[in-house]
């Protein structure tokens, strides 16, 4: 079967010969001399690519505040009026009391302490099972923020445990990835060979395949752990799904976070959550993975098109070129043949009745004469001269002297 070519593999190890249309030889090195290329992406390319993010965010940025920004506003006006009622239902207290309480309100909140209720209940937030997941979010990149070192002692760990862990884990995640685009590479293998069956062309067998990779993916690592999250946190669906791709793309606003409520969790409930974001993030990295081979094929066969197309217009233009130089070139050989023929059947003419000499010249006066181009004029009668205008011609008439190929040589009598 031909080679796919939206194939990343295919399209690597496809190394066969490709016909050429440029005008140039190709040279042929011994596999000796190919050394591997390193492709690096042009400026005018970056600056492209950097334009077209910069107008993405530009986007994002409009439409988050266009969403976002009345949602904001009307909660500063309701805490601003439940504070003013609250000064007006009270007015023991103060505004500077009320304010000194907000304030170590917030601070608890930044600390991941959650101000209501009895403190007595509140579970700990550094316990083993939350900061194994603290320190998988740090490894991991994620970052929630819910919680975060608040010691110099922890501040400082944390940036050295980052530094040494993060190159582990991404270790780690490489060869989860490859295990797992192996599994799913064999069932991929046998439903394509399913497919072909339906005779379909390779390339539509690729793209379903890849699409069914995709939504048992999703079905796997996105709606059933929403569902999960769902039932257990007490989420809506839209805010599973939100936690689920924040957390699989390494975003982490830290809003929603699982075991992160006051409620009683099970002791295995965070670590498990956080082996279902190590096998989601290498999925996630597959797929993306997988993208971006496609737009590197897509990108190089559209080059290799381009390419072709630019040889055919130089071997088309480089014809007409050679057509226009050898038809010009004919017509110059032509004219000056005819110029040099007449030429030289004058200075024979002359040369047979010695007008080269002065002293005939005085004799003969003005005459016009007769020249044969077929060298036949002695097979012609002579004519008598007649006058035409200022001009004297030989009898021949213009149509006569075309039909018998005889050009009259005219000279003006001075």
């Amino acid at each position: 079967a031909a080679p796919d070519l939206l194939d990343p593999k295919a399209a690597a190890h496809n190394s066969k010969p490709r016909l050429s249309f440029s005008a140039k030889p190709v040279v042929l090195n011994s596999p000796e001399d190919f050394e591997p290329r390193i492709s690096v992406m042009r400026w005018k390319t970056v600056l492209t690519v950097f334009l077209l993010v910069v107008l993405y965010l530009i986007v994002g940025a409009t439409v988050f505040k266009a969403l976002e920004q009345p949602h904001e506003s009307s909660h500063k006006l309701a805490i601003l009026t439940q504070k003013l009622q609250f000064l007006i239902d009270h007015p023991c207290v103060n505004v500077t009391e009320l304010e000194d309480l907000v304030k170590q309100v917030t601070l608890a909140i930044r600390a991941g302490v959650n101000p209501s209720g009895n403190s007595s209940n509140q579970t700990s937030l550094w316990d083993l099972s939350s900061s194994f997941f603290f320190a998988g979010t740090v490894i991991t990149t994620i970052g929630f923020g819910n919680i975060s070192p608040h010691t110099e002692g922890g501040r400082i760990f944390c940036i050295i445990y980052a530094l040494l862990g993060i190159p582990l884990f991404g270790f780690l995640l490489a060869g989860v990835g490859d295990q797992l685009g192996t599994i799913f590479g064999k069932g991929i293998a046998k439903v394509e060979k399913m497919i072909v069956k339906w005779k379909v062309s390779q390339t539509k067998i690729r793209v379903i395949s890849t699409v069914l990779f995709i939504l048992f993916g999703c079905l796997l690592f996105v709606t059933l752990p929403a569902i999960i999250f769902k039932h257990i946190e007490g989420w809506s669906t839209l805010e599973a799904i939100y936690f689920v791709v924040v957390t699989l793309t390494t975003i982490g606003f830290g809003d929603f976070v699982a075991g992160g409520s006051e409620m009683e969790y099970l002791d295995y409930y965070k670590p498990v959550v956080w082996f279902w974001i190590l096998v989601g993030l290498a999925y996630f990295a597959a797929i993306l993975s997988m993208i971006g081979d496609w737009f590197r094929v897509i990108s190089k066969k559209t080059k290799e098109e381009v390419g072709e197309f630019r040889a055919h217009a130089a071997e088309w233009t480089a014809n007409v070129s050679a057509e226009f130089k050898e038809t010009r070139r004919r017509l110059s050989v032509d004219i000056y043949d005819k110029f040099q023929r007449a030429a030289s059947i004058k200075r024979k003419l002359s040369a047979e009745l010695g007008l080269n000499n002065p002293a005939v010249n005085q004799e003969m006066g003005k005459r016009t004469l007769s020249v044969n181009l077929g060298d036949e004029r002695e097979a012609y009668p002579s004519f008598p001269l007649s006058r035409n205008g200022s001009l004297f011609m030989n009898g021949l008439s213009p149509e006569y002297a075309a039909d018998r190929r005889d050009i009259a040589v005219i000279e003006h009598l001075k």
